[in-house]
């Protein structure tokens, strides 16, 4: 039995060795195979865990301030960038119907400028309003013309006379700049008054700036000056309105807002009447004691709103 036992365990070995195990040995080896499998698969899944983990760590280290690293989609579309509005408005009067290009523009310093372009063929009429202002016609007969108007900033209408109606588009005028200042007058609101009677200019006046002076001699002074109305610093007195309105100004203060009317209370020459003042009590108390007004026909002073 010994013998035999001897010989059974060599022959096993041998067997094992030469790749002919017996049946027990045979599960082992299939045994074997599946654990390197496995081991196989799992080196395999940490390979690609650490990929991941490695891509991750790099595309954390491309942080803003590493801008070598910036792709397309780190850059702005310059298609989406807010564009800026323009300086200037083209307004095209057209057989067919008003053309306005933009819906929104700046101002320069003196205001709102228009190019229009006139294709009718003959002479037509712009105008340009908001609920703060009115232009009035602006009679155009050239192909093109450029007009400024000194409108506040906001909401505009801008209008242009085709086959005898108005056409009109809406335009924002944006101060981006901040060129306009609201006018005031240099003196506490306790001490403004008003003259709304009417002041004849006599004789009748071409000149803006002669007719106010004619109209307010009996509150003028030596000195004081007849400029137009700063909104704009560089706003000028001729520019078209259906309020022409200049300020009076003494000793670099404004004293005095001034507006004037010609024959039956037209917005152009010759001018004939001061429709209407806002002044501080310091220019409506300068009448001078020799002045021709009496009493009885000094203009009545008010505490109305100005118009």
């Amino acid at each position: 039995m010994s013998d035999d036992h001897d010989l059974r365990s060599r022959l096993e070995r041998l067997a094992s060795s030469a790749g002919d195990p017996p049946e027990h040995g045979l599960d082992r080896v299939a045994a074997r195979r599946h654990r390197r499998l496995h081991r196989r698969r799992g080196a395999v899944a940490t390979a690609a865990v650490l990929a991941v983990l490695v891509a991750t760590l790099s595309l954390i280290s491309t942080g803003p301030n590493r801008r070598e690293s910036v792709t397309a989609d780190d850059t702005v579309n310059p298609a989406t960038a807010p564009a800026a509005a323009p300086r200037i408005v083209e307004v095209r009067c057209e057989p067919t119907g008003i053309v306005v290009p933009v819906a929104s523009v700046r101002p320069q310093s003196d205001g709102l400028h228009l190019r229009v372009v006139n294709s009718l063929g003959v002479p037509t009429r712009v105008e340009v309003d908001s609920n703060r202002w009115s232009s009035g016609p602006i009679v155009v007969e050239e192909p093109m013309s450029e007009i400024v108007q000194p409108v506040p900033p906001g909401v505009l209408n801008i209008g242009c006379e085709i086959n005898g109606q108005y056409e009109r588009r809406r335009v924002d005028l944006v101060d981006s700049s901040g060129y306009y200042e609201e006018p005031e007058l240099d003196c506490e609101p306790a001490e403004r008054t008003t003259l709304d009677d009417d002041l004849p200019v006599t004789p009748p006046e071409m000149n803006l700036v002669t007719a106010v002076r004619e109209g307010m001699a009996p509150y003028l002074v030596e000195g004081d000056a007849i400029k137009a109305v700063r909104g704009y610093v560089s706003q000028r007195i001729t520019d078209p309105t259906d309020d022409p309105v200049v300020q009076v100004v003494r000793r670099g203060d404004t004293v005095g807002f001034v507006h004037v009317r010609g024959d039956g209370g037209a917005s152009t020459p010759p001018w004939t009447v001061i429709s209407f003042v806002e002044a501080c009590s310091a220019l409506t108390a300068q009448a001078p004691p020799d002045s021709t007004t009496t009493p009885s026909t000094v203009p009545t002073l008010g505490e109305g709103p100005p118009v």
